[in-house]
């Protein structure tokens, strides 16, 4: 017998793109709880996500010291903070509130090496990190025992393992990750992974490359994604998802700088002219935006030789071009304008929220998944008392 809610759990859960896309069904579910350990993640998806929750009245100083301690957290998503004790106050405080309304876990190690204990989920969703094996990283692979970031994945392994003695197994997997994964040089590794997937009992789909252009989104996005399901495989493909519809660029590009808000954020995304930046122009402008113009793949730094987009723009600094603003960037990966303003509340620089948004998932893309497997299942229709 189902669960009356459906359970998820969000690893690698950076901004919330699943919790985002969930919002936007007629789904009865709960996030159980989500893993990140980078501090500037955990506080945009509180704000993304906090909406219409009850504000937090945070005990002592020290209490929520020692309440942050059992996790590990980080500044720049590479390093771990040492001592969290030494953050300023404001940002402790800030970070415990958004730690407990997120129901964050953490780091993945801390779960996959057992110190944190995993709640009872129906869908689990990781989006590992793609850095080695991305053709944009160093593309060191994932390799188990390789230490690398895309190895992060086999601390899953182990989280499966336990919660399989414990009989405590997810109904559903949903994997996303670069279309790389898919590269003769991590093949090995996937076929490993998918096989483990296989041993515990999972059926898994064949790999599905899901383009943002064929769900409304005009960018140029390819991501593999795998839905793992115990006992039985579930039978789709990506042309069972896709939506098909027209695309406009110009719903998602602002050149209305009337607005001083937006003439605010167009500033804050122009380049001064130098050399390689008139190469960057000549390789990505897109100038002028038409309405059948495809954005290329938004990364997470945009000031690079390959960027999602050039638009020419007359601003503050003279006469030249800029990059997507951080809030044409969100919009270009199915976020609301109203989820964007949100985000602003953290007071995140464009370099720190460029990361963010570069390490997301298209919500449109995942909405049409869970449309799939759970509107049916999990429909809030007829529950009214």
């Amino acid at each position: 017998m189902k669960n009356e809610k459906l359970r998820v759990f969000e690893a690698f859960a950076g901004i919330g793109a699943q919790a985002s896309a969930l919002n936007r069904l007629n789904i009865d579910y709960e996030i159980v709880g989500i893993s990140d350990w980078f501090i500037n993640a955990i506080n945009c998806y509180d704000q993304i996500q906090k909406n219409g929750q009850p504000e937090i009245d945070p005990p002592s100083l020290k209490e929520q010291i020692e309440y942050l301690k059992r996790y590990t957290f980080s500044r720049d998503s590479v390093n771990p903070i040492k001592d969290i004790s030494k953050l300023p106050e404001e940002e402790i405080t800030k970070l415990y509130k958004a730690n407990i309304r997120t129901k964050n876990f953490g780091s993945i190690i801390d779960i996959g090496n057992g110190k944190i204990e995993m709640p009872d989920t129906d869908l689990f969703i990781y989006s590992f990190p793609c850095q080695d094996l991305s053709t944009g990283g160093k593309t060191r692979g994932m390799k188990k025992g390789s230490g690398t970031r895309s190895g992060l994945l086999w601390e899953i392994e182990k989280i499966l393992n336990r919660l399989k003695l414990q009989g405590r197994l997810p109904e559903y997997l949903l994997m996303e990750n670069v279309k790389a994964i898919l590269a003769a040089s991590n093949r090995e590794d996937f076929d490993q992974w998918l096989g483990f997937l296989n041993s515990i009992g999972y059926e898994n789909t064949d790999p599905m490359i899901l383009d943002a252009t064929k769900f409304g989104i005009p960018q140029d996005r390819k991501r593999c994604f795998i839905i793992s399901h115990l006992g039985k495989k579930i039978n789709v493909s990506a042309k069972d998802l896709e939506t098909n519809q027209i695309l406009n660029c110009k719903n998602f590009i602002i050149e209305d700088y009337s607005n001083p808000i937006y003439r605010k954020e167009a500033d804050a995304a122009q380049l001064y002219p130098t050399r390689s930046r008139l190469d960057m122009w000549n390789k990505n402008k897109r100038e002028p935006i038409k309405e059948n113009t495809i954005i290329h793949t938004i990364t997470c730094n945009m000031d690079r030789s390959n960027t999602a987009a050039m638009i020419k723009y007359f601003g503050a600094k003279e006469d030249s071009f800029r990059l997507l603003t951080i809030r044409e960037a969100f919009l270009l990966m199915g976020f609301t304008e109203d989820e964007y303003e949100r985000v602003t509340k953290t007071g995140l620089s464009y370099r720190k929220l460029n990361k963010l948004i570069g390490n997301s998932i298209v919500v449109n893309v995942l909405v049409e998944i869970f449309r799939f497997l759970f509107t049916d299942k999990y429909s809030k229709k007829g529950k009214q008392k």
